[in-house]
C-alpha cells in the first residue's frame, strides 16, 4: 500500500472516523482504523461493531492499492501535530508503514485487514429521502431527552417513525419526552419503526452540516445515512418502544406564556440554592405573575424571584427538576415558551410559541410532588 496525501484532507477523514473507534476495547483491533487504497481514493473505516463509518477522500498521486488497520490514537494525533503538507506513507510486506514528509519520518505497525470487521449486510432494505437540515434539527431536538437507564434499553435511544405522511422523532426518559414531527414528509415505502442510539445520531449530527438530502437505508436491523463520501452504519436497539401518545396529556387548558431566555437565567439562579439531591423548584402562579423558589433544608440555602408573565388563570403552584426543565427550555427556538398545564400533578406540556410550516414539536415535563 502506498500513497501521498494533504493533511488537512486526511486529517478531516480521521477526525469523522475516529469519533466511533473505541479508546479501549476488549478486542483490539477496533482501536484501529483500516485505511484500505484503491483508484487513486483512501477508504478509511471505524466500528465499535455497534455503529461502523466510512469516509472517502482522494489521494494526490498514483498510488499502489493496499489495506491495513492503524492505531487510531497515534495516527489521528501525529497527523493533527503536523502543518498543512503533503504526507506519504508507504507499506511493507510485514504491515509496518513508513510515513514520510519534508520534515522526518514516522514508522508504526499496522494489523492485516482479514482481522478487520467486515462491514454490514442488510437484507430486504427499504430506503427513504430526507433533508439534512430537518433532520438534524429533529436529532438535535430529541436527543436530550434519550433514557440512559440500562434496566429500560428500548428509551436507550431516539426512536423513528417512518409513514406515508409523517416522519417522526421520539425520545423519553421518564421524566421529559420529546417529539418532533414533520408533516410534510412523502414515502413510497411501507412505514417502519426503529430505535437509533445515541452515539450513531451524535455522529450523524456532524456530518448534517451542509444542505441538500441524505439517504436513510434501514431493514429490521440496522439502518445506514449516505452523506455522500461518507457512509455511517449502526445497529438498532432491540426491544418495543412504548406507546408515548398514552403519556402525553390532551387536555392541558391552562396556558403560560413566557420568555424563554429570562426564564432560563432566573431558574439557573434559583436552582442554585436547590436540593443537590432533587433540583427541585417551585413555580408559584397567579394571573400574570411567576413567582419562582427553592429551598435547600439541608445547608439553609433559600431563593425567589418573580417575572412577569401570560397567565390569567387560577393560582397553581407546582414543584420542578430545574435540570430537566432548563434542558427542555433550552431546545425552545422561538424568544417566548409556552406551557400548557392542568394541574400539579399532571405533566406539562412545553413548546416554542409559533412553529414552521409542517412542523409540530411539543416537550413534556413530568412535576415533582411538592414537599419531597
Amino acid at each position: 500500500m502506498k500513497f501521498t496525501m494533504l493533511q488537512s484532507n486526511l486529517l478531516d477523514a480521521l477526525q469523522k472516523v475516529s469519533g466511533v473507534v473505541p479508546a479501549r476495547s476488549t478486542t483490539p483491533i477496533l482501536e484501529n482504523i483500516l485505511f484500505q487504497v484503491e483508484d487513486n481514493t483512501l477508504r478509511l473505516t471505524g466500528t465499535d461493531l455497534e455503529v461502523s463509518i466510512t469516509t472517502e477522500v482522494p489521494t494526490k498521486s498514483m498510488d499502489t492499492p493496499g489495506a491495513l488497520a492503524l492505531p487510531a490514537r497515534v495516527i489521528t494525533e501525529m497527523i493533527r501535530s503536523l502543518p498543512d503538507i503533503l504526507i506519504n506513507f508507504e507499506a511493507d510486506n510485514t504491515n509496518r508503514i513508513k510515513i514520510t514528509t519534508d520534515q522526518g519520518f514516522y514508522q508504526v505497525s499496522g494489523i492485516g485487514k482479514d482481522n478487520f470487521p467486515e462491514p454490514p449486510r442488510f437484507s430486504e432494505e427499504k430506503t427513504v429521502i430526507v433533508d439534512k437540515a430537518l433532520l438534524g434539527k429533529m436529532f438535535k431536538r430529541t436527543l436530550f431527552a434519550v433514557s440512559s437507564e440500562e434496566l429500560r434499553p428500548a428509551l436507550m435511544g431516539v426512536f423513528i417513525q417512518i409513514m406515508s405522511d409523517e416522519f417522526r422523532m421520539v425520545a423519553t426518559d421518564g421524566h421529559r419526552l420529546s417529539k418532533f414531527i414533520d408533516r410534510g414528509f412523502h414515502a413510497d415505502e411501507a412505514s417502519a419503526k426503529m430505535i437509533v442510539p445515541p452515539k450513531a445520531v451524535q455522529i450523524a449530527l456532524k456530518n448534517l452540516v451542509d444542505e441538500g438530502t441524505t439517504e436513510l437505508t434501514h431493514d429490521e436491523t440496522g439502518l445506514r445515512f449516505n452523506f455522500g463520501n461518507t457512509v455511517l452504519y449502526t445497529r438498532l436497539v432491540e426491544g418495543e418502544y412504548p406507546d408515548y401518545e398514552r403519556v402525553i396529556p390532551r387536555d392541558n387548558e391552562k396556558k403560560l406564556i413566557v420568555d424563554k431566555n429570562l426564564l432560563i437565567a432566573s431558574v439557573k439562579r434559583v436552582s442554585l440554592f436547590s436540593s443537590a439531591l432533587t433540583h427541585q423548584i417551585r413555580f408559584a402562579l397567579e394571573p400574570g405573575k411567576l413567582i419562582i423558589n427553592s429551598e435547600d433544608m439541608d445547608v439553609g440555602g433559600e431563593a425567589r424571584e418573580e417575572m412577569t408573565v401570560e397567565y390569567n388563570d387560577e393560582p397553581m403552584e407546582i414543584g420542578y427538576n430545574a435540570q430537566y426543565l432548563m434542558d427542555i427550555l433550552r431546545h425552545i427556538d422561538t424568544d417566548e415558551a409556552v406551557f400548557q398545564l392542568k394541574s400539579p400533578v399532571r405533566a406539562a406540556l412545553v413548546m416554542p410559541n409559533s412553529q414552521e410550516g409542517d412542523e409540530d414539536f411539543l416537550m413534556l415535563i413530568m412535576p415533582i410532588k411538592l414537599g419531597s
